[in-house]
């Protein structure tokens, strides 16, 4: 393993291709959805179950014969970018996850324990077996063409002949070769597909055509967790226009849906669990039979979840999901919680040419025990990770050459994780900093690299193409956003230790306390303009700032002066300007407002201050008694004093008291009819 230079626990010769490291490093490279690869259920017969009772599968086929929701490829494509080869694990900021061998037992009701699947792969005469075994043959090349097709069938031969169920009254014979077909459509096309295309794979027949009872020998679950990690080991470094991802995509989506709340749909009512003889058939994937399929442009969500991901915490993550109430009061099968024993078992993970590790002890937060730092590291190998049934067309025995790994698996019962310290949010926030000195956390980089007192101070000139985009109405990219964010305020700490180091009364370092405190308001308020990046106020600035009476839901601003009304309209969505994002209360002039702090308006909070503004009334052809006189220049006020958008305002010197204005009252000596406005002498 050849560390990475940055991120000691990546491995370079995985990342070099990986997906997240362009996101992080090629900024200009836009990336888009996988394509995932899903096949459409066959017509299902309630004849059918008890064939598929003695093989095992009834619960998950129950699961998906009524058809699957529509699968997220932007959300599950956010996630493979976190995928890593070297642990087999989601590289999150929340921590280190993954889809366990609990996850397939209680999603999908599969076996764990039992025999590897694996055995001898041999395309020779695989017509054959598939006419033994269903009555059918697939059609044969012609005679001058070399036979193209011998991966397997496609899956609109399976629609063909086997999508209409068996006719009323045909007899055990025929529905149980109907059976056959549906559970091997089910196996290779749902559990088991790969990323090549519509095509159902011959080399599950070898096992699916045994007896019934002997196909429920073998360990499902630990085959389908595996091919499904292969999936994304490799879907990781595809990029292209058409990359794909094969692998079980419901069994992934299903896990983050319970996992992690991101791009979670909302759930309605899921109706009656099924059941077979009175013994329940349900499993937790059952919860989510009844959903709001997810709409909307793939690319504009794919980047919204990235964002999310890259955003998640540790405490919104659902790490034990399947202890809420809602499971434990269901009525589940009891082949959910049968091999309990061996979901904590580090052991490999085989289905024919595949073998891959699972390695619970990166994920002790999944199974409620608290995290280890380092966690015991186990080589995922990379020659096997490169062991293709394609590349490698001599070797067609698979059990006889992982034989090393099969008789590992065989152990599996002296590799369990046991016992350890519970799960505690104190400690795990040390796994935590250890994993973001080790790990590619986060795939967004920071909006700004510099440091506060090298940007400029005008407000004018904070904001970059980020902000000018995200201020037309679209979402703001949270991530980005979030680390600039912490990098300034990691850098007001470091700088407010060094001034609270100065000691009190020292004239001579007095410029040093003032000069930190310089930087610390622009910056405040470049991070607050960041974090306001929206392009019209918000209601509770609108119903702040405009008086009683006057129009609050418009979106343009306006204000009464001595010629009328001057309406100002929102700025453009191309502008630069910032500076109209902030509080005015602004009202007549007055004569009694020369004190800088009565008055709301100021260069520095209005950009368009002392620019000559025309009202209705003052047009070079209106008549003249219309003509008003010019508005007058206001004051402005010093630029350390304005105030921020918000619906909360605060002063800016909360400690310095307002002067009070002097109530009117007429002059008494004053008889009616005379002049107004005269004070008291």
């Amino acid at each position: 393993m050849v560390n990475h230079p940055r991120y000691p626990l990546l491995d370079v010769f995985y990342d070099e291709q990986h997906r997240g490291r362009k996101l992080q490093e090629h900024v200009a490279e836009v990336l888009i959805p996988l394509r995932i690869r899903t096949h459409t259920p066959l017509a299902w017969d309630e004849r059918y179950a008890p064939f598929l009772h003695l093989a095992g599968f009834l619960p998950v086929a129950l699961l998906v014969k009524d058809g699957l929701p529509k699968m997220d490829n932007a959300a599950l494509t956010a996630l493979v970018d976190r995928w890593r080869p070297e642990t087999h694990t989601f590289h999150l900021p929340s921590g280190e996850m993954t889809v366990t061998l609990e996850d397939v037992a209680m999603l999908f009701g599969l076996p764990i324990d039992g025999q590897a699947v694996t055995g001898k792969i041999d395309a020779d005469g695989w017509r054959d077996r598939v006419e033994m075994l269903l009555g059918v043959r697939p059609a044969d090349p012609p005679e001058d063409a070399k036979d193209r097709k011998t991966t397997g069938v496609h899956s609109g031969w399976f629609s063909q002949h086997f999508n209409v169920p068996p006719p009323v009254g045909a007899d055990d014979v025929v529905v149980e070769r109907y059976a056959r077909a549906w559970l091997w459509h089910l196996v290779g096309g749902f559990l088991f597909p790969d990323s090549s295309g519509n095509t159902i794979s011959w080399m599950w027949l070898p096992i699916i055509g045994q007896e019934w009872d002997n196909i429920a020998n073998y360990s499902w679950g630990t085959a389908a967790l595996g091919w499904l990690y292969r999936q994304m080991c490799d879907g990781y470094r595809r990029s292209g226009g058409n990359a794909n991802l094969g692998g079980c995509a419901y069994l992934l989506q299903l896990w983050m849906w319970e996992h992690i709340p991101v791009g979670r749909p909302e759930r309605y009512a899921h109706g009656a669990l099924p059941s077979y003889e009175g013994s329940s058939a349900a499993t937790v994937g059952y919860l989510w039979h009844n959903i709001l399929n997810v709409h909307g442009n793939p690319g504009r969500r794919y980047l919204d979840y990235s964002n999310a991901l890259d955003c998640l915490s540790h405490r919104p993550v659902t790490w034990r999901p399947y202890n809420r109430g809602e499971v434990e009061n269901m009525h589940l099968a009891p082949i959910c919680r049968r091999d309990e024993e061996y979901w904590r078992s580090v052991c490999p993970l085989i289905c024919f040419y595949i073998v891959e590790h699972h390695l619970p002890c990166r994920v002790m937060s999944q199974f409620g025990c608290l995290q280890s730092y380092p966690p015991e590291h186990y080589d995922t190998n990379k020659e096997l990770h490169g062991t293709d049934h394609r590349k490698q067309r001599g070797a067609k025995d698979w059990k006889l050459k992982h034989q090393g790994h099969v008789n590992a698996w065989n152990a599996r019962a002296g590799t369990r994780m046991y016992g350890g310290a519970l799960h505690r949010d104190g400690p795990f926030m040390l796994y935590l900093d250890w994993l973001k000195q080790n790990a590619r956390l986060k795939l967004k980089i920071a909006l700004d690299s510099q440091y506060i007192e090298d940007l400029p101070s005008d407000p004018e000139d904070v904001f970059d193409e980020y902000d000018d985009l995200t201020r037309r109405g679209t979402h703001p990219q949270r991530d980005p956003l979030e680390d600039y964010i912490g990098q300034q305020l990691g850098r007001f700490a470091n700088e407010s230790r060094q001034a609270l180091s100065v000691p009190i009364g020292d004239p001579d370092k007095a410029s040093l306390l003032r000069s930190f405190m310089q930087r610390f308001h622009r910056g405040c308020r470049k991070m607050a303009y960041k974090l306001n990046c929206m392009a019209a106020p918000d209601v509770a600035e609108r119903d702040f700032a405009t008086p009683s009476g006057s129009a609050s839901g418009s979106a343009s601003r306006s204000r009464s002066t001595a010629t009328g009304t001057v309406t100002r309209s929102p700025p453009s969505a191309t502008s630069r300007r910032r500076g109209k994002e902030v509080a005015r209360q602004d009202s007549p002039p007055s004569d009694e407002s020369d004190d800088p702090e009565s008055s709301a308006d100021s260069e520095d909070i209005d950009p368009s201050y002392g620019q000559e503004e025309i009202g209705a009334s003052q047009l070079p052809d209106a008549p003249s008694p219309t003509q008003g006189s010019p508005r007058p220049k206001r004051r402005a006020r010093a630029p350390d004093r304005t105030d921020l958008v918000s619906g909360n305002l605060l002063p800016t010197e909360p400690g310095r008291a307002r002067r009070t204005k002097k109530p009117y009252t007429p002059n008494p000596s004053c008889g009616k009819g005379k002049g107004k406005g005269k004070g008291r002498k």
